[in-house]
């Protein structure tokens, strides 16, 4: 008899680097702007995802003074579009009529 083994979200394993850009590097030589560039960094408070590789893992050693680093399972990876929806504002406010249409959409 097999025995069961129950898989909370608590033990989903992370396979993506979640990274944000905290410092500016506009003072650092090109060799780690350059770094930045090859991981998609580009502004302050940028947020990327990769998965875990070795090559990656080097580039966040490279600066980790400037970067925010979180492990986090691939169901939490957002794309720029995903990312860019969740920030926008609701609208506040809600079409009802127009004088040219008057109240015909309702």
């Amino acid at each position: 008899m097999a025995a069961r083994v129950a898989i909370s979200p608590l033990s989903v394993p992370s396979t993506h680097f979640r990274i944000t850009l905290r410092r500016s590097a506009i003072s650092l030589g090109e060799k780690k702007q350059g770094t930045l560039a090859a991981l998609g960094l580009h502004r302050r408070h940028q947020t990327v995802f990769h998965t875990h590789t070795p090559d990656i893992a080097g580039k966040i050693l490279a600066l980790k003074e400037l970067l925010e680093v979180q492990n986090v399972p691939a169901a939490a990876v957002r794309s720029k579009q995903e990312q860019r929806r969740e920030r926008r504002a609701p609208r506040g406010y809600q079409v009802v009529g127009s004088r040219l249409g008057g109240l015909a959409g309702l």
